[in-house]
């Protein structure tokens, strides 16, 4: 049986290789993600400061530790757990990371951890190559104090889902204004501003547009003010003003501005204004209305 090596760049191999001049190489961890926009984030575990091919591995505020990882034969997927600790104060000219963390910031995130192996001596040390040791997705995320507890799974995880994909149900499965529901998402998204007195949990309008109702079980996300970049999802909206179903963190003002995307409520034709038929959309809807409820089917 063929043994499966882990490929090694042509720096590193010169200094581990059998033709190797010798003397000390040290290792440390390389930590990379990838956010769902697209933006890398890059820590280290060493004391200092690491740059390979141009990307910078801060070992600053926040700091990250790992457990080790197991892999089997079989279809079981292999976790890393990471240890993410940080200092309560401003993270990329935003709120403290575990605030952000909370807020999404590595939902959907892609994770790769690497090990750096490097020559020379501590405050002049040269990277020579990496090696990928553990690739994968960001899981669970629990927050406690001053830690983040990060879960990541192995792309095998992509495997783990149900089959066949789509289930027989009464709502649609698709998520409003995807690529399947095919309709534009700002056709439904507008621009508002706080009325007097708002608070965490409840945000006024401040001039009540005539579909308040159709921002039920939206989003919101402030563009400006204390709360500015914070999104939530909306329990109930009328012409009051939209009641949210987790508080923000910071309190937004009366002026503060922000948008609003409509609710979807999955269903073919239920009058609401939120089914396929109100929005002409019938011909893209992907629920099945008329399978029997579970206590009428034999």
């Amino acid at each position: 049986m063929t043994a499966l090596l882990r490929a090694a760049s042509p720096g590193l191999q010169a200094i581990l290789g059998p033709s190797a001049p010798g003397g000390k190489v040290w290792s440390a961890d390389l930590f990379g993600f990838t956010l769902i926009d697209g933006t890398p984030l890059s820590w280290t575990g060493w004391d200092a400061d690491l740059t390979y091919e141009g990307v910078t591995y801060s070992s600053k505020n926040p700091w990250l530790t790992r457990t080790s990882w197991s892999v089997t034969n079989t279809m079981e997927v292999a976790t890393l757990t990471l240890k993410l600790r940080a200092l309560d104060e401003g993270f990329g000219g935003g709120a403290q990371i575990k605030q952000q963390i909370v807020g999404g910031l590595f939902d959907g995130a892609a994770f790769l951890l690497s090990r750096a192996f490097m020559t020379g001596e501590p405050g002049a040390l040269s990277v020579a190559g990496t090696v990928a040791l553990f690739g994968g997705v960001v899981g669970g995320i629990v927050v406690t104090g001053t830690t983040a507890t990060i879960t990541v799974k192995a792309k095998v995880n992509i495997l783990d889902q149900n089959a066949p994909r789509n289930l027989y149900q009464v709502g649609c499965n698709h998520a409003f204004c995807d690529a399947g529901c095919t309709l534009s998402r700002a056709s439904f998204t507008a621009d508002f501003t706080a009325g007097a007195t708002p608070t965490a949990s409840f945000i006024p309008w401040a001039s009540a547009p005539s579909n308040a109702a159709l921002y039920q079980n939206g989003t919101i996300t402030f563009t400006s003010g204390a709360a500015s970049g914070q999104t939530r999802s909306i329990d109930s909206a009328g012409p009051s003003g939209l009641a949210l179903r987790y508080p923000l963190y910071e309190t937004p003002g009366a002026g503060d501005a922000f948008s609003a995307f409509q609710g979807c409520d999955k269903t073919f034709d239920s009058g609401s204004g939120q089914s396929c038929t109100d929005r002409n959309n019938t011909l893209n809807f992907r629920g099945y209305p008329y399978v029997p409820p579970p206590n009428a089917a034999y």
